[in-house]
């Protein structure tokens, strides 16, 4: 290690009579240490001198005492791959091959009722449960399972319960927002696939009674994303004083799913051959509904804006693309004020300065993303309670960096104390937007 010492640290220990004190030993007087009552701090310094006076409070270990240590040796390791993957809904893939559909129906098999009753459970099927992993499928059972597939096919009957469990994630939040018209674009291709299947495949009351059941199986699942989306994306502007943001987004969700539902069943109704099968051993795919609305969605791509364009009203002002815009930049916003990024050791006026940027990078984006008016106005009336958010936030920082000052009177000086100045703040920003 050489010569050079390195100080650790220090042990507090408690003085006590008969110990030679710090003081006692540069005067070499017994009866001093016996009069001094200040509390003694030892110290460790480690380097390559043998130990010496340790009268002094201060030991040094000699070099036999010392062992350095051999760098540890490590294996690097290849990720596993599907610990890397993200698992995401059926509303959230980004595709549906021939490959996962045979998957699908294969795992259906094994699919089990689970009733749940306080604090127990009981499995609806006589046989037990059995984990079945994707990966572990051989090769030799999957293609057995195809040739059954295209000799019996899926059958007459849908399954609903495949169909509601496909919807089970279909709500909205910060977490997945940008998958939102991604969400409703298999939400409602869903539905028009499964309203087409009924209509042509059955008639009278069984016609009737499927499509009952369609329509409460999508109905609950447009609301579900509706008022999720309201909740969390309508709720945040709320918070930031847009009375009536949450109600508008609601309904605006609702409208957008109902018009891309109603685009794809007119779609189908247009274009009959919008998928084509004809390979014999491969008929079982037109009855796997999910596969079906992947190919709609595939083949409806193509459609003209003008085509797809939303209509909106008073009750539901925003569309797709304003419900997409508001949504990521009410999580861009949440984050910040979760986790302000802004120091509290930078100057006021340079918050203000960077709020300011803040502000004009959301007029370009805004007018970028083609938002509404509407909406755009809303958002510029957030900012202002936005700022104000963020302030608390930092001011929160402040109070804990206040807490820990009063418990280490040591660290005044080294973390800042004082609240943000936001008159500063304020004057710096209108400074900046009214040069920009």
């Amino acid at each position: 290690m050489g010569d050079k010492i390195m100080f650790v640290g220090q042990i507090l220990a408690a003085s006590y009579t008969g110990n030679i004190s710090v003081s006692a030993a540069r005067t070499n007087s017994l009866f001093a240490s016996m009069k001094t009552t200040l509390t003694r701090y030892d110290r460790v310094e480690i380097g390559a001198h043998s130990q010496t006076n340790t009268r002094s409070g201060i030991y040094k270990p000699s070099s036999g005492q010392m062992r350095a240590l051999d760098t540890p040796a490590c294996t690097e390791v290849v990720p596993d791959s599907r610990l890397q993957a993200e698992l995401l809904p059926p509303s959230e893939q980004a595709s549906y091959t021939e490959e996962d559909a045979l998957y699908n129906q294969y795992m259906k098999q094994f699919h089990v009722d689970i009733y749940l009753y306080g604090d127990g459970s009981e499995n609806a099927s006589s046989e037990p449960l059995k984990l079945i992993v994707k990966d572990e499928i051989s090769k030799e059972d999957l293609e057995k399972f195809r040739s059954e597939l295209a000799e019996k096919g899926l059958g007459e009957e849908i399954d609903w319960r495949g169909v509601e469990s496909d919807l089970l994630q279909i709500g909205v939040n910060f977490g997945n927002i940008e998958r939102f018209e991604q969400k409703a674009d298999y939400l409602a291709s869903r539905y028009a696939v499964l309203k087409d299947r009924i209509q042509t495949q059955f008639t009278g009351e069984k016609q009737e009674a499927e499509l009952q059941k369609l329509e409460q199986i999508y109905t609950e699942a447009k609301e579900e994303m509706a008022n999720s989306y309201a909740e969390k994306i309508g709720g945040f502007f709320e918070d930031l004083g847009q009375s009536g943001a949450a109600e508008d987004m609601r309904n605006s969700v609702l409208a957008l799913v109902d018009q891309k539902a109603n685009a794809y069943t007119d779609y189908i109704e247009k274009n009959r051959d919008y998928v084509s099968i004809t390979d014999p051993d491969k008929q079982w795919l037109k009855q796997d509904d999910a596969y079906m609305a992947a190919r709609l969605r595939q083949s409806a791509g193509t459609l003209s804006t003008e085509t797809q364009k939303q209509s909106v009203n008073e009750q539901a002002p925003y569309d797709g693309n304003d419900l997409a815009f508001a949504g990521i930049y009410a999580k861009t916003l949440s984050q910040q004020l979760e986790n302000p990024k802004w120091s509290v050791y930078d100057s006021d006026a340079a918050l203000g300065h960077h709020l300011a940027a803040q502000y004009g990078a959301l007029k370009t984006s805004a007018g970028n993303a083609g938002i509404s008016e509407k909406l755009f106005n809303m958002l510029q009336s957030s900012f202002d309670p936005f700022m104000d958010q963020l302030m608390d936030s930092l001011d929160a920082l402040i109070d804990r960096n206040r807490g820990w000052v009063a418990e280490k009177p040591w660290m005044a000086g080294t973390i800042r104390t004082n609240y943000i100045d936001r008159k500063s703040v304020y004057r710096s920003f209108q400074n900046a937007v009214s040069k920009a």
